[in-house]
């Protein structure tokens, strides 16, 4: 599988992405690639059908297959990924216009219903997420209007997976629950839209949000992070001094993304607070002008105390 950069390149060029391939490998690769992306997105194991390891209790599996590169049969979804605490049936589609609803997702709530029987899931848990490169105006009203309403349907338009993708791929300590709050805040859009403009401008605006808020939780870890990584570019050095580590920040480029998404900017305060709160470094002393020094921690040491909390939080009855 691709890594989770390549991947939100080929969302985002998308175009460019398929043009290698003709005919049906075009809608076969779409569907692999929204599978992977679905992968990286919420990181659990990526599998086909033709190597699915059913014993992976949270996996994500793509229904077509690998080794001979053929779809998802038309039978059933096109993927499903088993989340911590929900299941995603996914259909992915290069099909516009006014078929697109008849020929792609008219037999989603069917397919749904087979997996929930038969993995015994209640229907608040799962979502059916319907990718593709633009919601035709037919799509819109037949999932707006679908009688069935204890299904909760997801349209994801390509430019918005590749949002989602780009947050976590920040963001690597996402919760699934984000991406669930995600996907309910969708399906209230979608109910609550008079129109499809209607709908795409809230969905562009609900998940720009989304996006910010979640940065924003994750931002002390990700600042923490980037500098323990930026303090074992000073090789032998013990001792940093927090200025130091604000230099080399300043020019990541990740580092201007984060912060342009949720407004603000790095500070030696927050290089500060974020390194001791979550115990990437320890704070030595400060120097005659008031910077502080600190020193990371070993690697050994910080990988033993966060074993220590995950067996901590797993016999807690």
């Amino acid at each position: 599988m691709a890594s989770p950069r390549v991947v939100l390149s080929n969302l985002r060029s998308l175009d460019r992405y398929l043009s290698g391939y003709h005919g049906v490998s075009r809608s076969t690769r779409f569907e692999q690639l929204v599978a992977e992306a679905f992968s990286h997105t919420v990181r659990l194991p990526f599998y086909a059908s033709d190597t699915d390891i059913a014993t992976t209790p949270h996996r994500v599996t793509w229904l077509g297959t690998i080794h001979s590169l053929r779809k998802a049969p038309s039978g059933g979804a096109d993927a499903i990924a088993r989340c911590f605490g929900f299941h995603c049936i996914i259909e992915a589609t290069l099909t516009t216009g006014a078929t697109q609803y008849q020929r792609e997702f008219a037999q989603s709530i069917r397919h749904c219903e087979d997996y929930c029987t038969q993995n015994n899931v209640q229907h608040d848990d799962a979502f059916i997420l319907f990718v593709c490169r633009e919601i035709s105006q037919d799509t819109y009203r037949s999932l707006r209007s679908h009688p069935q309403q204890e299904y909760r349907f997801v349209p994801i338009e390509v430019s918005d997976l590749a949002k989602i993708l780009q947050t976590s791929i920040l963001a690597f300590t996402m919760r699934h629950l984000e991406l669930r709050g995600l996907f309910v805040g969708i399906y209230d859009s979608l109910r609550n839209s008079a129109t499809r403009a209607d709908f795409r401008r809230s969905i562009m605006n609900h998940t720009k949000q989304w996006q910010k808020n979640v940065l924003s939780l994750e931002k002390s870890v990700f600042v923490g992070f980037r500098s323990y990584q930026a303090m074992q570019t000073f090789e032998s050095r013990r001792h940093i001094g927090v200025g130091e580590i604000l230099r080399k920040l300043q020019k990541h480029p990740i580092i201007g993304q984060y912060f342009n998404i949720i407004g603000g900017k790095i500070s030696t305060e927050m290089i500060e607070d974020s390194s001791i709160c979550h115990s990437f470094a320890c704070k030595l002393a400060s120097t005659f002008d008031g910077e502080v020094i600190l020193e990371p921690v070993p690697g050994i040491d910080f990988r033993q105390r966060l074993q220590r909390l995950v067996h901590a939080v797993e016999r807690i009855e």
